[in-house]
């Protein structure tokens, strides 16, 4: 089972949130850049987790950082899997009709699954590869390296 929830608490509160990804996998690079796009105002990070300091950040083991997104609040909490999307939404752009999506009873559970489904299927855990880079929908940012710099 993938790591899902509230995961812990980060050594230190980061300055900004930070969601924390697999910047290989090309599904999770794609998501990146759309979450990016939402982020009008610029309060999220985005840290792959191949960079030192997302263990850092988190004080998670990088082999449980691979199993699915995590996000680090800017109290400290760290989320993982469907929850730290939501939890990033609370920063996005139209993230309050999700977030209240997702807080109907039973909804995130429904979410989590799902996640697991896409992660399992579409992301670094499925076996086959990264999905490709011209999929249908690619919203193009040019403020976002390969590598998921921030802004």
């Amino acid at each position: 089972m993938l790591v899902a929830g509230r995961v812990g608490v980060a050594p230190a509160a980061p300055e900004h949130p930070t969601l924390i990804f697999d910047g290989e996998c090309g599904f999770c690079r794609r998501w990146v850049r759309r979450l990016r796009w939402l982020d009008r105002t610029g309060d999220l990070r985005y840290l792959p987790l191949q960079e030192s300091k997302a263990t850092d950040a988190t004080a998670c083991p990088r082999s449980q950082l691979r199993q699915a997104v995590h996000f680090v609040g800017s109290d400290g909490a760290v989320h993982a899997g469907a929850s730290a999307v939501r939890e990033a939404f609370r920063y996005l752009r139209g993230g309050g009709i999700v977030r209240a999506i997702l807080g109907v009873p039973g909804v995130m559970l429904l979410a989590e699954r799902g996640y697991v489904l896409v992660a399992r299927c579409w992301g670094p855990l499925s076996g086959r590869g990264t999905p490709r880079e011209d999929a249908p929908h690619r919203r193009e940012d040019t403020s976002t390296s390969a590598s998921g710099d921030q802004r």
